[in-house]
């Protein structure tokens, strides 16, 4: 006789809030696993700050092993005997919001049909039929099991229809009163059991492989693709396609983290965005870090107009130059017998080569020159008179390690296969055609989703 497989299933009683519902964590659904020895709860508010949330199961803390606004997975022991538990997340506004959550066991799986007898082996080794396939077993939602695949994922399943999905999960919709709408699929993945000599890793939640292109001319399929629920009123917002939070540690983890592709001609970008209805195809709200060339069209700096900071911006463009121009400059006035030293910063000729230099007298007629140039960091201004002002300029050429291997080429021929084309064709006549970077990111047609 097999054994009957014990099935976990849980009942939510959701308490009133009694504090304010925009920040009060709400508990609407959630999973318990004893056989890896964690319960996941869904619902909402529980870290609107992105800090870690406490919860207590039956007034016991638990480790909280990860969270967002609307999931957690919180430890408890695989032990946790058969019983109601009050469940309390605890965010850091501070709000609570509690559940009951009873473990309990379900009805057995379906027992398996016999196997059908072996085919005796005739001179040309045919075997006999395959038995029948045993009954289903019945499945009471919601469903929560346990199996071991060793070799193999616990759970996969193929659709044979062309053009539709194999799993598809809808969220459900949201209570009244502002609340946050259910997932439609979540995916935890499994804790990491790595040694003080062995560093281990953490599972992916989520894992998705786009299908390959398999005509000379196909596009291979999209990994991931996500889509912003759309706000059906005129001072809503539309949902972000993609949100990323990277975990928690003594060094957070990359929120996104994108390598573009290898190819054989031209490899692909680790990101590449584009604008739309005339919004930035990037927006950075903090400090960015390029450890590379940048290239652009243009460039400014934008702030709050200082005469008009409520109502207006002021802008700036950049100096541009041919060259890796340093640019420096200052004021000095010359002695008594009208000369003047300046001394630059002690890596000034590490970094530099190749000076220029600009004088201005101030203040009255008088000559000003470069007496010597710069040696050991200094160079010596002399005026015709003693106690003169001078404004100076000093530029200098790049040549520290990275500007020496990376020198900008100031002409470029395009590529055979962008020549014809344009960065911006719509200023050359030829707004109906599409851009080089349209060009070298085309659209593939849009996967079906249903």
């Amino acid at each position: 006789m097999k054994h009957c497989k014990l099935i976990y299933t849980l009942f939510l009683i959701l308490f009133a809030p009694i504090v304010s519902q925009a920040q009060t964590p709400v508990i609407k659904d959630a999973t318990v696993n004893l056989a890896k020895s964690y319960i996941a709860l869904a619902g909402s508010n529980f870290s609107p700050a992105n800090v870690a949330p406490t919860v207590t199961v039956g007034g016991t803390s638990r480790t909280v092993f990860s969270f967002t606004n609307t999931s957690i997975v919180v430890e408890v022991p695989s032990t946790l005997a058969a019983a109601t538990y009050l469940v309390t997340v605890t965010n850091s506004v501070p709000h609570s919001g509690s559940a009951y959550v009873t473990v309990g066991a379900v009805g057995s799986q379906g027992p398996t049909g016999p196997q059908g007898p072996t085919g005796a082996t005739g001179p040309a080794g045919a075997t006999g039929p395959a038995g029948q396939q045993g009954p289903a077993g019945t499945v009471t939602l919601p469903f929560s099991g346990t199996a071991a695949g060793s070799t193999g994922s616990v759970f996969n399943i193929s659709n044979t229809a062309p053009e539709h999905s194999a799993i598809a999960g809808h969220g459900a919709q949201a209570l009244s009163g502002g609340t946050t709408g259910g997932v439609g699929v979540g995916g935890y993945g499994g804790s990491s059991n790595g040694t003080s000599s062995q560093i281990g890793t953490g599972g992916v939640g989520v894992s998705a492989v786009g299908g390959d292109g398999t005509a000379e001319a196909d596009y291979g399929g999209v990994g991931v693709i996500a889509t912003g629920g759309s706000a059906n009123n005129s001072d809503g917002t539309g949902g972000a396609g993609v949100v990323a939070w990277g975990g928690s540690s003594n060094i957070g983890g990359d929120g996104i983290r994108a390598i573009g592709g290898s190819g054989t001609v031209e490899g692909g970008a680790g990101i590449y965005a584009v604008q739309s209805n005339g919004s930035d195809a990037g927006d950075f709200a903090g400090n960015v870090d390029v450890a590379g060339s940048l290239s652009k069209s243009g460039g400014s700096f934008k702030i709050d107009h200082p005469l008009d900071p409520a109502n207006k911006y002021l802008y700036h463009s950049f100096v541009e130059s041919p060259d890796m121009l340093n640019i420096y400059n200052g004021n000095v006035v010359t002695d008594g017998s009208g000369t003047a030293i300046v001394t630059m910063p002690a890596w000034f000729e590490a970094l530099n080569t190749d000076f220029r230099y600009q004088l201005t007298v101030i203040g009255q007629f008088a000559q000003a020159i470069i007496a010597s140039e710069i040696t050991n960091g200094n160079f010596t201004i002399k005026s015709s008179k003693p106690g003169v002002k001078v404004s100076w300029q000093v530029t200098g050429i790049r040549q520290d390690a990275w500007a020496n291997a990376h020198r900008i080429q100031v002409e470029v021929d395009k590529a055979p296969k962008d020549q014809g084309h344009y960065i911006h064709p719509e200023l050359f006549g030829h707004g109906r055609e599409p851009s080089i970077a349209e060009m070298h990111h085309p659209r593939p047609p849009a996967p079906s989703t249903n």
